[in-house]
């Protein structure tokens, strides 16, 4: 099985290999690409046609020979031929779902709509079926088949609430343009197609393992090859797209309002995460109860936005600084920019905020956004509100002891819950304490480096290298240096910290697999652990399943794993006498009675006799 490393090092060789063919001999690029995307369709198709001819032989056999069909049933073909029919069709009609939001109806909202319409008219787009709103700093074209996947296709206009307080009319006007120029006829036409059959693919793969129905493994396999392979050959032509999707936004509005509504998406999104949501949530250390208004007040934050000026230049210099991600088909703001030839990024003298769109029923849908947040954030907001009153206490009671006179799991303590609830103290040199106390303990080491990197100091990186001795940590530590490295523009350090991330995710993710059932085939093993941890873990483990009135046995074994040997699994086989009525409500309650934080599989000998047997005859009789 390959890494993580071998599958992205495959797909940016595809990309580098497709940018050198499009470079010279881009006819025979374009023509490879074509018959690639036929393939797809080819696999689709194929599968239509076969599923109509098992389907009108199977009726035209029943139709015209009575002894055949007796024949197809006598040797149960016909139960072959309807359960590969099955097959095709739940292959065929995976359901991919539409995105959502908030509607904006054509008749409620028909400032929005002409101006969608005027800029379709001019670009010769497809009809927009429905505009939705969403909370984010966004705008996008979903294209949702109607029919599982064979379309035809519902074209839903995204649009991002935030978005519509930031931009201006005429960069809103401009962002419009651009992702409407993704279905637009003005587009070299090949173009246009492979962008969206990128688009479609990557919906349709999602869709399929989301769905995970039995019957539609062989196309899932074929779609695991196809989906990357087709979007890393194609990689060049879409991010070619992008820079046609600007060219025509520019051509419709102009090039710097193009230009200033490409600089204000990509610097407004961290500008408001710092300036405005974080002390938004940051509220939640003294206030009980979440902010009521908080797209009313976001609103309020970009119409008095001027006086951020200052910031905004520093996050458009980090922004302008930014290289290509190999795997994003946006390219990085620079290039857009230069690509447009932008005379210079011009301040913008209309000042009429996008959302006047919405017209009268603006303060209708800011209400609803503003419920929408209380009621996804309250729940947390109450639960971090109530943790952060007892940390207080906590800290404060053991700052007024003596640190040396602390256990160990009080300094971390102190430490921890610090860093965490107390953001206007410095957690830095309490970890710094611990650490001095007990230097093997690479969770300090952890926290260590990352809040000197937080603070652009490369000496975090030592106390990653320690922290990455820890295999539980590995990816911790390694996705912090990564960040760090580029952020600070190193790509050769950052190169390094990827395949070390990726190594280390690859090793969590065999763990979790290796972690996540229990079969036949498993070596199971005496549970060893028993000798250190005794009876308190026994009894742990038992939960109260004695008190379960078909419970006889429960025996105790472990699973052999690779990966993480000193966390052991454990498995219980539970015997059980009498008759049982209903087996799953039986596992349940099984489960149920295992009360305790360890993972451990429940087997018992009316469901599961054989892996009960194995774990009887290697295990141990704990009740």
């Amino acid at each position: 099985m390959k890494t993580s490393t071998e599958y992205r090092q495959q797909f940016e060789e595809l990309v580098e290999r497709a940018e050198q063919e499009i470079a010279e001999q881009p006819a025979a690029y374009k023509r490879r690409l074509k018959w690639l995307a036929l393939l797809g369709y080819a696999v689709i198709l194929g599968l239509l046609v076969l599923l109509l001819v098992l389907t009108g032989g199977t009726v035209w056999l029943a139709l015209t020979s009575s002894a055949l069909l007796l024949l197809l049933f006598k040797s149960k073909l016909i139960f072959v031929l309807a359960g590969l029919v099955w097959v095709l069709v739940r292959s065929l009609f995976v359901r991919i779902r539409a995105p959502k939001g908030y509607e904006l109806s054509r008749a409620g909202f028909p400032h929005v709509w002409a101006e969608v319409d005027k800029l379709g008219k001019e670009l010769g787009t497809p009809p927009i079926h429905n505009i939705i709103l969403t909370s984010e700093m966004n705008a996008a074209i979903a294209q949702t088949p109607r029919l599982g996947i064979i379309g035809p296709y519902k074209n839903t206009l995204i649009l991002g609430l935030e978005l519509l307080f930031a931009l201006t009319t005429g960069q809103a006007r401009s962002v419009l343009a651009h992702e409407l120029a993704h279905l637009s006829g003005d587009h070299s036409k090949f173009s246009g197609w492979i962008y969206r059959l990128r688009q479609s693919w990557t919906q349709v793969n999602g869709a399929f393992h989301a769905s995970n129905v039995w019957g539609t493994g062989l196309l899932r396999r074929f779609l695991d090859w196809y989906a990357p392979y087709f979007s890393g050959y194609s990689y060049v032509l879409a991010r070619d797209n992008e820079y046609e999707a600007d060219a025509l936004a520019g051509k419709l509005t102009s090039h710097d309002t193009a230009a200033s509504a490409l600089v204000a998406v990509h610097v407004y999104g961290e500008l408001t995460g710092q300036q405005f949501w974080r002390s938004l949530y940051d509220q939640a250390y003294t206030q009980a109860q979440p902010e009521t208004a908080a797209y009313t007040r976001l609103q309020q934050f970009y119409q008095q936005f001027p006086i951020h000026e200052d910031e905004f230049k520093r996050h458009l210099r980090t922004a302008l600084t930014r290289k290509t991600d190999p795997a994003d088909t946006h390219p990085a703001l620079m290039e857009r920019l230069k690509a447009l030839k932008a005379t210079g990024i011009k301040p913008e003298t209309d000042t009429c905020k996008a959302a006047v769109w919405l017209g009268e029923k603006t303060v209708g849908v800011i209400q609803h956004f503003n419920q929408q947040w209380v009621s996804e954030n309250t729940a947390q907001w109450l639960d971090f509100h109530q943790r952060a009153q007892t940390a207080r206490q906590d800290v404060d009671k053991l700052a007024a002891r003596d640190y040396h006179a602390l256990a160990e799991s009080e300094k971390w303590q102190l430490a921890s819950l610090t860093e965490r609830f107390l953001p206007a103290r410095d957690a830095l040199p309490l970890y710094q304490q611990y650490a001095a106390s007990y230097p093997e303990d690479t969770d300090a080491d952890l926290a260590i480096g990352r809040l000197l990197l937080v603070r652009d100091n490369a000496d975090g990186i030592c106390h990653l290298e320690k922290a990455m001795c820890n295999p539980a940590l590995c990816v911790y530590a390694a996705e912090e240096a990564w960040r760090y490295y580029v952020r600070q523009q190193q790509p050769q350090q950052a190169g390094d910290w990827l395949i070390r991330l990726e190594s280390a995710a690859d090793l969590l993710e065999e763990a979790r697999q290796e972690r996540a059932d229990i079969q036949g085939s498993d070596t199971l093993m005496a549970p060893n652990a028993l000798d250190k941890a005794g009876e308190e873990l026994v009894q742990e483990l038992l939960g109260t399943l004695p008190q379960h009135g078909k419970v006889q046995e429960v025996w105790l074994a472990q699973k052999k794993v690779r990966h993480f040997q000193d966390n052991p699994l454990f498995v219980l086989a539970v015997k059980v006498g009498g008759f049982v009525y209903d087996e799953g409500s039986l596992q349940r309650a099984l489960l149920d009675a295992t009360q305790t934080q360890r993972t451990v599989f429940v087997v018992n000998t009316a469901s599961h006799k054989k892996l009960a047997k194995k774990v009887m005859a290697v295990g141990r009789q704990i009740y």
